[in-house]
């Protein structure tokens, strides 16, 4: 009988360290998905006003004086197209598919911020938006390319000589780029969700839902001044 029970007892004990085990290996797995997760919306953040940062150097470039007024096309907060010379020589030339060419033809480069997904927790709206970046070369097809995707649609800002926002397009000398990005798609930890099941009607549970999903939030502005427009 002793014996019987000394096996019971083991395999108790057993049992429990088993799921122990598995809980801490879960938990890890979870933590462990989304730090990498979250490294990934970095890292992409980062390559996104990279890329936006070259393209932006470029407002005006090679465009005569005398249509300087005319570099900006568009000037709005989720919309900004300009004109610049992206294929006049092999130094600056930008490459786009199918395109070799130089030329001293205006070029075009546009901008444009689209919704992508929207998250709703009853009161409350979380969208995440899509950069599309369009090139616009002489004698050939639109280029369009997604680079990016974040969570604001105001990204552009337009200043003049001292930092101000203008009220007229072309008193535009400065362009101010804000990005930001969050991860939606982390593992929630199951003691929350088992916690509240059937609680997203609670506020309070809303909220700490929304608390997770925008704990890792980044964002980058930067200040591009463009010596083509101060001419």
């Amino acid at each position: 009988m002793n014996a019987f029970m000394d096996i019971v007892i083991a395999m108790f004990i057993g049992g429990m360290l088993l799921l122990m085990a598995l809980g801490a290996s879960e938990r890890g797995i979870q933590e462990f998905f989304n730090q990498n997760s979250d490294a990934i919306v970095q890292r992409n953040l980062t390559q996104t006003s990279n890329i936006m940062q070259f393209d932006m150097r470029k407002i005006g470039f090679q465009i005569p004086e005398t249509k300087r007024d005319s570099i900006i096309i568009t000037a709005a907060p989720d919309n900004f197209e300009f004109l610049a010379q992206l294929n006049f020589d092999a130094d600056s030339f930008l490459e786009v598919p199918g395109v070799s060419t130089y030329d001293s033809i205006p070029d075009t480069m546009e901008y444009n911020i689209i919704l992508d997904e929207s998250f709703t927790f009853i009161d409350t709206t979380i969208h995440t938006y899509n950069i599309i970046r369009t090139i616009k070369l002489a004698g050939e097809a639109p280029y369009n390319s997604l680079i990016g995707t974040i969570g604001n649609n105001d990204v552009f800002e337009y200043l003049d000589q001292i930092g101000r926002p203008v009220g007229v397009t072309l008193a535009t000398r400065m362009v101010e780029m804000t990005l930001t990005a969050y991860n939606p798609r982390i593992v929630l930890s199951p003691e929350l969700v088992t916690t509240h099941v059937g609680g997203i009607a609670d506020s309070t549970f809303r909220k700490r839902e929304l608390r997770r999903i925008l704990r890792a939030s980044y964002w980058r502005q930067t200040r591009l001044v463009s010596k083509n427009l101060r001419r």
